[in-house]
């Protein structure tokens, strides 16, 4: 697998083969891989991507 960022849209953070994996896409953190449900704004890496 290639991707490098996280999947979530706004997100520039960084992934690789430890991060979160949903539906073939990787995500930094729980917030996005749920599409930031919780209604959070951020991912917890200082990023505004809620």
């Amino acid at each position: 697998m290639s991707q490098q960022e996280c999947a979530c849209p706004k997100c520039k953070c960084a992934v690789d083969r430890s991060s979160i994996e949903k539906d073939g896409k990787l995500y930094c953190s729980q917030s996005c891989a749920t599409g930031h449900a919780d209604g959070s704004v951020d991912c917890g890496h200082d990023c505004k991507c809620g």
